[in-house]
């Protein structure tokens, strides 16, 4: 039997973007990509990323209830939102960015229905050329989320069919990986924000165990804030997680990559689903092709050597911070076997 709801999370820069092309490449499943971004206002009522939710919080949780089914509207204006041929999916796509192109351009907020139908395709119209995967019957729907890492015990309150996976990649990767798009002009909401994380997590009683993490992180330093940000958010998830038996997997961005085809078969077998065709050759495209980067969420790459990569050209000023905010982490032990290889 398929999972009905599937929820993947983890943080910025941990392959969640991958592991959201694999899911939407499956005939049988229906994709959302980040549709809580705050700017988009899909969901203007929901809390701040910084801010942890418990459950219950009957009227939230009754609001997205009601509001999480009706995303599948956004994901057209002009055709059937689930099954549009190729044609028509990349007629509209082409649309919708050149809308919202035209409007920032002008410097005016940009039409919402285009913003939005782009965010929730993201994955697809940022690969050249767009992807399209043909739909057939939707068993389950997978959205892909990398804000939701304080709220993962109300969602599954508030929806008790919904599952999880937690993806989790090695702290300095992630670290420099953030470090490098900010400095290209990418992440924008989070370089905006990650200023106020000690602040913000420091000031709220539920979160209070994080508080010896939270003294490392020295005044205004980048790296110190992104490693505890890392440590924090997958601390949080792997805790509240393993409160729900049956209902979470946890998954190691170096063991998907060093074997994709296994991992996601598993991951699959997990959620209810057999691997199909387009999946079985999307992985293979998406993780054993060597090309020159296209486009900011291109994925094409020697995986097996990719993980390892990032971290061999980490910084010292990151890797001392890593080590500072993050080595005695519990996850640090989990990413031994893959880079003592290297």
């Amino acid at each position: 039997m398929a999972r009905p709801l599937v929820f993947v999370l983890g943080t910025q820069r941990s392959g969640t973007t991958w592991l959201a092309n694999i899911f939407d490449s499956h005939p049988e499943c229906l994709h959302f990509y980040e549709p809580f971004a705050p700017a988009y206002r899909l969901f203007p009522y929901f809390p701040d990323e910084f801010q942890r939710v418990e459950p219950p919080a009957p009227a939230l949780a009754a609001r997205l209830q009601s509001d999480l089914p009706r995303l599948v509207s956004h994901r057209s204006k002009l055709f059937d939102p689930v099954h549009a041929t190729r044609r028509q999916f990349e007629t509209e796509a082409r649309l919708m960015a050149k809308l919202e192109t035209a409007y920032r351009r002008l410097h005016v907020a940009p039409l919402r229905f285009a913003a939005q139908f782009n965010l929730l395709h993201l994955n697809r119209i940022g690969q050249k050329p767009v992807a399209y995967f043909e739909k057939g019957e939707i068993r389950i729907t997978a959205i892909k989320e990398v804000r939701l890492y304080f709220k993962s015990t109300f969602l599954a309150d508030a929806f008790p069919h919904a599952t999880f996976i937690h993806l989790v990649r090695h702290p300095a990767a992630v670290v420099s990986s953030m470090d490098h798009h900010m400095k290209q002009g990418r992440l924008v909401e989070i370089k905006s924000n990650i200023g106020r994380f000690v602040e913000n997590v420091g000031a709220q009683e539920a979160l209070a165990r994080h508080q010896p993490v939270l003294e490392r992180v020295r005044h205004g330093h980048l790296f110190d804030t992104l490693a505890a940000y890392w440590r924090i958010a997958n601390e949080e998830l792997e805790r509240d997680l393993g409160s729900l038996p049956g209902r979470a997997l946890p998954l190691t961005y170096e063991e998907l990559a060093t074997d994709p085809l296994a991992r996601v078969a598993g991951m699959f077998a997990w959620c209810g689903l057999s691997m199909a065709p387009s999946t079985d050759a999307y992985v293979r495209e998406s993780s054993t092709s060597r090309t020159d980067r296209r486009t900011e969420l291109d994925t094409n790459r020697v995986s097996a050597l990719y993980y390892r990569d990032w971290v061999a050209k980490v910084s010292p000023e990151v890797l001392a911070s890593v080590d500072r905010v993050c080595g005695d982490s519990p996850f640090m032990a989990r990413f031994e076997p893959f880079y003592t290889r290297v």
